[in-house]
């Protein structure tokens, strides 16, 4: 006699030829996670939470901030189109128009204020109400009485040894009616020794100066001078504010990386100073190693800033006024700085940072042990997590494709080309996701976690869903399955007895299993949750029958002589498999 159980899986796993591949292994599943508590799951489908018109969401994100009046807010902030749009789940607000669509936007907060990085234009910043390009004034009309009638906007410059440095940027446009304007006006770096404010006349667009802040600490000032009293012309643009496709923030400086200009550089702020300077903060990183190629993405992890190149990984300390970088010996780089998530350790897994690679494999970066992160470079290991995936398959998925990554529930969520891969760190294992009814497929595009739920947006058309949240898409089942390798490749030839399949009853549902012994021979049956294991015409099902949430099983008679077996569970329904164990016996030659 001969018995395989397998209880718990280790996830996907196809690099090999099915007959090489263990049993506690799947070979193919999709729409289906696996962990040590539930078993096999169907997911719970995607729901539709926004849908207007077509234009793609290039960004989502959960601002939370304390306003002027002391009261904590919140808004859901999406950047659709080029426009950015608050509340856009329950009334959807447009607060800005203008950056250039198909960017992904990353965001960071300092100082109560959303900062808005695309990588193609100058950073935005909005404080809850009004938007600005980073590193000019907030124009604001607080009904204070003046002689100010019209349409106006703003910008900064800032005096740095004696050169005035133009970054290009503007504020907010305001339309006042005799009125004087209130501003917000950000300090530059500690070298700045004044600020320049520059105004269009009414309805105009040529900025002229208003007046000179000879100090480097006033944050506000109201202009109520006429469009008569303006004087020069704001000079040419010297040195175009950065535009980071990453931003983030830590120890209360902004943190910014691949800019198209320079894209070797990180940019810092110096603490709560909210602009970017191409002439102060500003540290070569690949340049420290020699590597010389263009830096992809950035992270937090522990107290630095792990930076990534198409070539290698660094380590930025930003704590101090000058940042330090080192180079880790991981020899791999990251080839999209959107697929970077971060990843808590637990019982398995230590931790660390995963990402796709410049060898288009799926890899984690881990000091192993929480501490700083530069005291401990022995414990710094660069690891392939996806080497169970078929290599050449995986590749093709993620070559040449815009790629996201973020991290939920337990789970590493990866977008690539029409498949999510997903990575649980619970059993160390891959699933796949492919979402695929009868009407809709979608093509998915950028990650976003609002009040710890995960959204998800589609790469054309305006449409942001809400993960795990259904148990239908869009009305439409979505179909799952498992399928093993061969099982048994490895004895002598066999008679295949029954196949049990543990499940878990949950409400009226069905599956379909389909076995292939020696590769060519199938059987097939449909299980139901109707019943116990035995055939009603001897026993009374209901006497066997389990409770809902409760194990159960169901015993597939296979009765068939071969060398391997592999089956697959195949459901419309939200399945679950607990578990399942194949009887047989060994056989001799001349029973074939």
């Amino acid at each position: 006699m001969f018995e395989i159980e397998v209880s718990q899986s280790k996830g996907l796993r196809n690099d090999k030829g099915r007959k090489f591949i263990d049993a506690d292994y799947f070979y193919n599943i999709e729409n289906m996670n696996y962990d040590k508590i539930t078993g096999a799951s169907a997911i719970q489908t995607p729901s539709v939470e926004y849908n207007v018109g077509n234009d793609q969401i290039d960004g989502i994100f959960d601002f939370r901030f304390v306003d002027a009046n002391g009261q904590f807010q919140s808004q859901k902030i999406i950047v659709q189109g080029g426009s950015i749009i608050k509340d856009f789940l329950t009334a959807p607000v447009t607060v800005y128009t203008g950056l250039t669509a198909g960017h992904k936007c990353t965001f960071g907060i300092l100082n109560d204020k959303l900062f808005i990085s695309n990588g193609e234009d100058y950073p935005l910043v909005y404080d809850g109400t009004y938007v600005k390009e980073m590193g000019a004034p907030t124009a604001k009309d607080l009904l204070v009485a003046g002689v100010l009638t019209g349409n106006y906007f703003y910008a900064m410059t800032y005096v740095v040894s004696g050169v005035e440095v133009i970054l290009g940027t503007v504020s907010n446009t305001v339309n006042i009616a005799s009125k004087s304007i209130d501003l917000d006006i950000p300090v530059g770096a500690s070298n700045c020794t004044e600020r320049k404010i520059y105004r269009t006349e009414a309805g105009g667009s040529i900025l002229k100066l208003v007046t000179t802040i000879t100090d480097n600490t006033t944050l506000s000032y109201n202009d109520n001078t006429p469009d008569g009293s303006l004087g020069a012309t704001i000079p040419t643009i010297n040195s175009s504010c950065p535009k980071p496709q990453f931003i983030t923030v830590k120890d209360e400086k902004l943190i910014g990386a691949v800019n198209q200009n320079r894209p070797n550089y990180l940019y810092v702020t110096e603490i709560e100073t909210e602009v970017f300077f191409n002439t102060s903060g500003v540290t070569d990183v690949s340049g420290v190693g020699n590597d010389n190629s263009k830096l992809t993405g950035l992270i937090e992890d522990y107290d630095q800033i792990v930076v990534f190149s198409e070539k290698h990984i660094y380590l930025c300390d930003t704590t101090g006024l000058v940042t330090k970088v080192k180079q880790t010996t991981s020899n791999v780089g990251c080839i999209d700085g959107f697929s970077i998530a971060r990843i808590p350790e637990n019982d398995v897994l230590q931790g660390g940072i995963m990402f796709v690679s410049n060898l288009y494999d799926v890899r984690i970066f881990s000091g192993n042990i929480a501490t700083n992160l530069s005291t401990s470079f022995d414990n710094l290991t660069t690891n392939n997590f996806s080497m169970q995936i078929d290599k050449e398959d995986l590749k093709n998925q993620l070559i040449d494709n815009p790629l996201h990554a973020a991290f939920y529930d337990y789970k590493y969520h990866l977008i690539a080309e029409t498949f999510t891969y997903v990575y649980d760190i619970r059993i160390n294992g891959w699933t796949k996701y492919f979402i695929n009814t009868a009407s809709y497929t979608p093509t998915y595009w950028i990650y976003g976690i609002i009040e710890n739920e995960l959204y998800v947006s589609q790469k054309n058309a305006g449409i942001v869903e809400k993960m795990y949240n259904d148990t239908t898409y869009r009305g439409e089942v979505l179909p799952c399955y498992l399928e093993t390798p061969e099982i048994a490749a490895n004895t002598a030839n066999k008679y295949f007895r029954k196949l049990y399949v543990y499940y878990e009853k949950a409400g009226q549902n069905e599956f379909n299993i389909l076995a292939t012994i020696n590769s060519n021979v199938n059987k097939e049956v449909t299980v139901t949750y109707t019943g116990g294991t035995y055939d009603e015409d001897y026993f009374d099902p209901l006497f066997y029958d389990t409770d809902n949430e409760e194990e159960d099983f169901q015993v597939f008679n296979i009765n068939k002589y071969g060398r391997w077996m592999r089956f697959r569970i195949s459901s419309n329904d939200n399945i679950i498999i607990k578990g399942w164990k194949l009887t047989g016996r060994l056989i001799s030659n001349k029973e074939l």
